[in-house]
């Protein structure tokens, strides 16, 4: 006898009744008629009782693809038990969203949850902070200590937060929340569990505390998936997931498809106010929106790993995260297709975002027919390594970046580059773009760029090192755009240039009036490209 037909002994099932079994690492719920302790306190009706405790069946969800399931699916969640979707066959309908009131692990066991017109998938709203205060000194790198304009209410053991909003000069997204405990307080200074990762920059800069307890330990949302093909909810973000104020969110093995109705904020999953938050082999598929279709921000940590996105709409943005991670991603925008039927604007702007992160790391994921692909933004410290990036803005052929890292104003907090060992292929403008940096700290080493409409290799900054990169048939526009663009004391060695087609275009171009400070050395032109020439 097999597992299946074992719980299927035990809990006695009818013949043609889908079998509940538990993942394997679970143990297993006997069914029963008698209200569980947490079924008693959350004041649930138990419909059908040969289903166990946390199976949405057993409090009436029917599964049928036209019943309103919502309230099934509230009581469950209200228990505190595991949720329990029931298996593949199931089609839940939500016409109103599902509150999430405590910490809850739902597996849906392949069951599909679909909302309708202005429902929800689940909700969380984070709190607001017990405390908060105007920071008066202390908010360095490095630092530890805090001065606030008054600690009232401050404790230890709170969670710890920072806002800045220093417009113009930059903006509140700008800057990352640095979440930590607290971990003594003296007077009005605050003492911090971990250093802070950035200078926080002149402006109102403000700590905000959360007391223990207000944040619900976990949302765990797992194997299960959610069908947006009748939502048209359009008011905020977040369709089938909008969580915040958890200490630890897992959103894993959930297909999101076709949310798709067309308003300017449609967008499946928004994780937000949130200490760790994890999105790893998720399917976003069919998404059609000018916002983004995943996004993660105002948390501690931000992975985004081994998902695929498939559809026409912004991609995945994380946003203001301590430490953040996109890797092994597979993502494939629709940028041509909506050139040539004139989409307008299209929507297929960016695959992956940062912004406003401490630091960030982009490795090794696979992003096509995008505007510019990869983006990062007002990040402190970033490594964007071992991408694979194709047909970035194919037509028509003007401002595309393929990786794209600064802003068009300069200086919006970007620090200690890594572009390393990327393959860039196809490009409508430049293919790998560093435009806002500070003097120091770039390097762009082992790339490999080919067929770029403008510059292979565009470098705005001083003190760069480019080195050790091959760049093959640049320019292709055929406005003399050389294969490497750099600022002043650049260090541009042992580069490898080919051109099959446009023999005049230089390979490196310094622009006039840049510091002549340049080291250049050990750098091959393989046709008959002169290795140096006007910037173009």
């Amino acid at each position: 006898m097999d597992r299946r037909d074992a719980i299927t002994a035990t809990f006695g099932l009818v013949a043609g009744e889908a079998a509940w079994a538990a993942p394997a690492s679970a143990p297993l719920t006997t069914p029963s008629a008698t209200a569980t302790p947490l079924e008693r306190l959350a004041a649930v009706t138990i419909v059908r009782p040969e289903f166990p405790p946390g199976d949405v069946r057993r409090y009436g969800a029917a599964g049928d693809g036209s019943t309103d399931d919502s309230s099934a699916w509230r009581a469950a969640l209200a228990t505190g038990h595991r949720v329990l979707g029931g298996g593949p066959e199931h089609v839940y309908c939500f016409d109103q969203y599902v509150p999430v009131v405590r910490s809850s692990v739902i597996d849906m066991h392949g069951a599909t949850i679909k909302p309708r017109g202005g429902g929800r998938g689940f909700l969380r709203t984070p709190p607001p902070p017990t405390a908060s205060s105007a920071v008066r000194d202390g908010a360095l790198q490095g630092s530890r200590i805090l001065t606030l304009q008054s600690s009232s209410g401050f404790e230890v053991g709170h969670w710890l937060r920072l806002m800045l909003d220093d417009y113009p000069a930059h903006d509140r997204s700008s800057y990352p929340p640095a979440w930590c405990r607290i971990v003594g307080i003296r007077g009005n200074a605050v003492e911090l569990g971990t250093p802070l990762q950035v200078t926080y920059g002149a402006g109102d800069l403000r700590a905000a505390a959360y007391q223990p307890g207000l944040f619900c330990e976990r949302f765990e949302c797992r194997n299960g998936t959610f069908d947006g093909s009748q939502c048209t909810y359009d008011t905020d973000t977040g369709q089938a997931l909008r969580i915040g104020g958890a200490e630890r969110v897992l959103v894993h093995g959930c297909e999101f498809r076709n949310f798709r109705h067309d308003g300017q904020l449609t967008n499946a999953v928004e994780l937000f106010t949130i200490i760790d938050a994890v999105v790893d082999d998720c399917r976003f598929t069919g998404g059609v929106s000018p916002f983004d279709i995943c996004d993660i921000q105002e948390v501690r940590f931000a992975h985004f790993v081994n998902n695929l996105l498939d559809g026409s709409h912004f991609g995945c943005n994380i946003t203001r995260a301590d430490y953040g991670l996109f890797a092994h991603n597979s993502l494939h925008g629709q940028r041509a297709r909506e050139v040539a039927e004139g989409v307008a604007p299209q929507r297929s702007v960016r695959g992956l975002k940062a912004y406003g992160c401490a630091t960030i790391r982009i490795l090794g994921n696979h992003v096509t027919d995008y505007e510019s692909p990869i983006k990062v933004e007002a990040c402190f410290r970033y490594d964007v390594s071992h991408n694979t990036v194709f047909n970035a803005g194919s037509g028509p052929f003007s401002g595309q970046i393929a990786v794209n890292i600064g802003s068009i104003a300069a200086g919006k907090n970007m620090r200690d580059g890594r572009i390393i060992g990327n393959h860039v292929e196809g490009c409508g403008g430049i293919g790998i773009g560093v435009t806002t940096d500070p003097p120091g700290g770039l390097i762009v080493s082992g790339n490999i760029v080919r067929a770029t409409q403008a510059t292979g290799i565009h470098i705005g900054v001083p003190n760069a090192i480019v080195s050790g990169n091959r760049v093959e048939d640049w320019g292709l526009r055929g406005a003399g755009e050389a294969a490497i663009h750099v600022s002043g004391r650049a260090t541009v060695t042992d580069n490898r240039f080919g051109h099959t087609t446009l023999s005049s275009v230089p390979c490196i171009a310094i622009p006039p009036g840049s510091d002549p400070r340049v080291v250049l050395r050990d750098n091959v032109s393989e046709g008959a490209n002169p290795l140096t020439g006007p910037s173009g």
